[in-house]
């Protein structure tokens, strides 16, 4: 049986680029982003938010995304900062005492304060009273007003803030504390926890006055990339080749240990079945690609490894678990972990052409690849949030042969991660008549934060 032709995506090329440096056209009285994130090739998308007074808007706040990435939300990929603008339009004299911007980032767990953890933020002050002093007098500053100075008229203040890509927590018990990548913006329906971005406006006014405040969620996108494959899986990337095996590049593959099966076929008789499951190395894989599975089936009993080694008997999924706690204190290793599983994405199978055909043996081999979505969460890890993946063997699943246990057979833990490694991008191999190896558990969720569909 011939290999299927192989398929490749270069879809992503342009989300997981490093930013170009090259310039924008200049705007307007508008605030232009920073050289390290401005790109020719893309076009900005305004956001804002108002504050109005008798139906007039008198506070805007302003983020500026890539119109690319930001459908119904501005998405700000890592290494890019937030901007954008603040524009204050005050008819009379108004005793604020600052202009801040800050950047939130939050863990929330439910709808009460208590069940909301910050683990970033990053502020600028636009204005204050206390600096005023030193701005020139053409910004429309009234000094005089017992020392205090005074906003009035229209007012414009870009802003640029960088975010970080770590955060580091205490953890107590330990004498170091623990450093955290920046999670991606996660929201779907049915989970109890939710990772949350913002851009605040604050408008301080002082004591026994009221303060002002705006707000604008923002995605987040992380840039994690997977370690080179072997050189010889890079190789058959390279010349659009089948893949090589386990025996003929042993580097490339993380083999577990075989698994004993037993069942009843045609409930005639028992039957002992030994499997082995092999993952291309490393274990981390981009969304948006496949994983490269191999299995190896051996049995004494003809007719049991026939009907076990048909493609649709194996049963392999995507399982992903979130792992929440609603205590929200800063150390990380006392939280009651409460933990949501979901199993979806299903391999596809076909039988091995690698190396001479040999009926005489009672094996078989099979190759085999796991498709991530290009919408699927990357690994996450913060403070008490985590979004971790594995892939589950279950027991074979045809007509004919009833398996003795129900449990999965073997799990390996596996990451997720949003950007290509280094070299050939790989390449997915969909084989022959195949057509029902999406997943059939579909995800119910409110935003996807990752390339839009014309992309693809």
């Amino acid at each position: 049986m011939a290999l299927p032709p192989a398929y490749s995506s270069d879809s992503l090329d342009a989300l997981y680029s490093e930013p170009d440096t090259s310039e924008l056209p200049s705007y307007t009285r508008r605030p232009t982003p920073p050289s390290s994130t401005r790109s020719s090739s893309h076009v900005y998308k305004e956001f804002t938010t108002e504050l109005s007074r008798k139906g007039q808007p008198w506070a805007v706040l302003t983020v500026l995304a890539d119109g690319a990435l930001s459908a119904s939300l501005p998405t700000i990929l890592e290494g890019s900062s937030v901007t954008g603008s603040v524009k204050l339009n005050l008819d009379k004299k108004d005793g604020i005492h600052s202009v801040i911007v800050y950047v939130k980032g939050s863990i929330i767990t439910g709808s009460h304060s208590g069940e909301q953890f910050t683990f970033l933020e990053c502020s600028k002050t636009l204005w204050s009273q206390s600096t005023a002093i030193n701005e020139s007098t053409s910004l429309n500053n009234n000094n005089n007003n017992n020392g205090r100075s005074q906003l009035r008229g229209d007012r414009l203040w870009p802003y640029a803030i960088s975010l970080p890509k770590e955060i580091v927590l205490p953890i107590a018990s330990k004498s170091s504390p623990e450093t955290f990548r920046l999670p991606q913006t996660f929201l779907e329906r049915h989970a109890r926890a939710s990772i949350q971005y913002s851009v605040n406006l604050l408008i301080s006014r002082g004591k026994l006055r009221l303060d002002h405040r705006a707000t604008i969620v923002f995605g987040y996108i992380p840039i994690t990339k997977p370690s080179p494959p072997s050189f010889l899986r890079q190789l058959a990337y390279q010349e659009n080749s089948p893949l090589w095996g386990p025996d003929s590049d042993p580097d490339g593959w993380h083999t577990m240990e075989p698994v004993r099966v037993e069942g009843k076929i045609f409930n005639a008789r028992m039957v002992n079945v030994k499997c082995t499951l092999s993952l291309a190395l490393p274990l981390c894989y981009t969304r948006g690609s496949a994983i490269p599975c191999f299995m190896t089936i051996e049995t004494i009993d003809w007719q049991a490894l026939d009907l076990l080694s048909s493609p649709r008997a194996i049963v392999m999924r995507l399982r992903r678990r979130i792992r929440a706690s609603a205590e929200t204190g800063k150390t990380v290793d006392s939280y009651g972990w409460k933990d949501a599983v979901d199993d979806s994405q299903l391999a596809a199978w076909w039988p091995s052409t690698e190396g001479a055909p040999d009926g005489s043996k009672p094996r078989r081999e099979i190759n085999g690849e796991l498709h991530l979505p290009i919408d699927t969460k990357p690994t996450s890890a913060m403070a008490h949030f985590r979004i971790e993946y594995s892939v589950v063997l279950f027991p074979f699943d045809t007509a004919g042969f009833d398996s003795e246990g129900t449990e999965p057979l073997c799990t390996v833990p596996i990451e997720v991660a949003t950007s290509y490694a280094v070299g050939p991008r790989p390449r997915t191999y969909t084989p022959l008549g195949y057509k029902s190896y999406h997943a059939l558990v579909p995800s119910q969720q409110y935003f996807s934060f990752s390339a839009p569909s014309d992309w693809m």
